[in-house]
């Protein structure tokens, strides 16, 4: 339902105490994510989860602060800017694993999916995500020159469509290597293959797939236009964007994987026995 304010930025009555409730939420994981990650296995590789999840919680404090000062950009902008670069920080982390688990669960052989070293795929999907980050700035400043109004309204939202568009691809052929890493598995696993590694695989499944639902409803959201059915209902961005997110970061704090691969990941015995064998960033 449509702000009853004429000068608000948003599109309805936006909820102070909602937004304060999810901030309280995303919390719990994120504290729960930043002392298994850094104080009790010094994982440092899986940081850019932590701190995903710790944008989430920033972005809905900056909501709540937006809803009591409607007219404010300040606030309204640095909340949609963390929530909408935070699941890039997640998925990186999903990305980081999956490279992770090819290299310590597939023989030496099968360290390749879809013709992408085990060591690079990190590096491609970030790099398509940041990609596909930029294609969405350069559409959103288009569009907010012209106050989101007339030709440049136009133009702007097409160019955030393409790379919102872009990301979903992205994540449509990650889950497309996740499938094929697990069908490696049925034949070609190590004998010294870590034994909780599915439950690793599990959870990159899990959060991917809802990412991926996440940005379904962006590219949805900015193809129907801002006085369209989800810009215009509140119920849609929370069902859509702060449901899917949530349990998305939350599964590895039952799943994390420094906990089932060791606090390097389960690199350590893999890089000590092929020193030709690493991951960027490791």
């Amino acid at each position: 339902m449509a702000s009853e304010k004429s000068d608000s930025i948003w599109m309805y009555s936006c909820s102070t105490a909602l937004a304060i409730v999810v901030a309280i939420l995303y919390l719990f994981p994120t504290c729960v994510l930043f002392w298994q990650t850094v104080i009790k296995y010094r994982s440092w590789f899986f940081f850019c989860v932590v701190f995903g999840s710790a944008l989430e919680v920033g972005g809905y404090i900056a909501r709540a602060v937006s809803s009591r000062k409607v007219s404010s950009v300040s606030p309204y902008a640095i909340s949609s800017t963390l929530i909408i670069l935070a699941p890039i920080f997640v998925a990186a982390g999903n990305y980081l694993l999956i490279g992770r688990l090819i290299c310590t669960v597939l023989d030496a052989n099968k360290h390749r999916i879809f013709g992408i070293r085990a060591d690079r795929i990190t590096k491609t999907f970030v790099w398509c995500d940041v990609a596909s980050c930029m294609i969405q700035a350069s559409g959103s400043g288009i569009a907010s020159s012209g106050n989101w109004s007339g030709s440049n309204a136009k133009v702007g939202t097409s160019v955030l469509i393409t790379g919102l568009s872009t990301q979903v691809a992205t994540f449509v052929w990650f889950l497309a290597v996740i499938v094929a890493f697990w069908r490696n598995t049925k034949h070609h696993t190590k004998s010294d293959a870590p034994p909780g590694w599915r439950k690793v695989l599990h959870a990159i499944y899990v959060s991917s797939a809802l990412i991926l639902i996440r940005c379904v409803y962006r590219v949805i959201e900015f193809a129907l236009g801002i006085h369209g059915y989800p810009f215009t209902h509140e119920w849609v961005f929370y069902v859509f964007e702060t449901l899917p997110m949530l349990p998305a970061i939350s599964i590895f704090c039952f799943y994390h994987p420094a906990r089932i691969l060791e606090k390097s990941g389960g690199l350590g015995k893999t890089m000590n026995s092929d020193p030709g064998v690493g991951l960027d960033g490791a």
